[in-house]
């Protein structure tokens, strides 16, 4: 029989994860890939600590489980030393950074336990958590923690967005889209504009993302072309680094 994997299954949380964390390396900073190697590895160990847990099922747990806890443990140990070798050579504010993102990884790890990763609250916690690993690895890169936590904002809410319209889109299938969706699509647009105008211009980093999510919520396809909706999302995503990289975040 041949084995199960043990990669994480949530194929959107890899870009949500690893597109900020390649902007907020882009100087390559020693101590900014540190962190980025420290979040990486956690997020890798996901899937082995669901099978631990048993969340993957009995049979999985019996037939895997051996093997999942040894890569649970290599994966966290890894990502304890690259994290604590990263914060104690970066700017201290990386560290308040790590202790701010620190609060939403855990909702996730509670939700997780709770089996309720794949709700729209779940799913959007989510999205906040794995794009805030790109926090301390931009601060370790010399961004400043107000710049920082503004592209966090950004990333959270382009994500964000995407993860509720397709939620939507699931919930709708085949149906067209509704005046609720509309409203989704405004308000996204407005809540953009406004955070860029009225917070912090580094915000505009989430307008491709947010222009695809209004895109599909008022022309939805449907449920079955999940993974064109992917792939237009991941591009909206390497747009929005474009965008950061060219702004006046650098």
């Amino acid at each position: 029989m041949a084995r199960r994997s043990l990669w994480p299954r949530e194929h959107g949380a890899y870009f949500q994860l690893a597109i900020p964390l390649v902007v907020a390396c882009v100087r390559l900073a020693p101590t900014s890939c540190a962190l980025a190697g420290a979040a990486l590895l956690a997020f890798l160990a996901n899937e082995p600590l669901l099978v631990v847990l048993g969340h993957r099922g009995p049979k999985m747990l019996e037939l895997d489980g051996a093997r999942a806890r040894v890569r649970l443990a290599m994966l966290a140990t890894g990502a304890a030393v690259l994290g604590v070798i990263g914060l104690v050579l970066a700017p201290q504010d990386a560290s308040v950074a790590a202790a701010i993102v620190a609060i939403p990884a855990a909702v996730v790890v509670v939700l997780a336990w709770r089996r309720a990763e794949h709700t729209l609250l779940g799913e959007l916690v989510a999205a906040i958590a794995l794009t805030g690993a790109s926090v301390p690895a931009a601060i370790a890169g010399a961004t400043p923690l107000p710049t920082a936590l503004a592209m966090w904002a950004g990333w959270a809410l382009g994500f964000g967005a995407t993860v509720i319209v397709v939620h939507r889109v699931i919930a709708r299938h085949k149906r067209a889209a509704t005046a609720i969706d509309g409203v989704i699509a405004l308000g996204l647009i407005a809540l953009t504009i406004a955070l860029v105008v009225f917070h912090h211009a580094t915000i505009a980093l989430a307008i491709p993302l947010v222009a695809v999510a209004a895109i599909l919520a008022v022309a939805p396809p449907p449920a079955s072309r999940l993974r064109g909706i992917g792939i237009a999302i991941v591009v909206a995503g390497v747009a929005s680094s474009a965008v950061a990289l060219a702004g006046a975040i650098w």
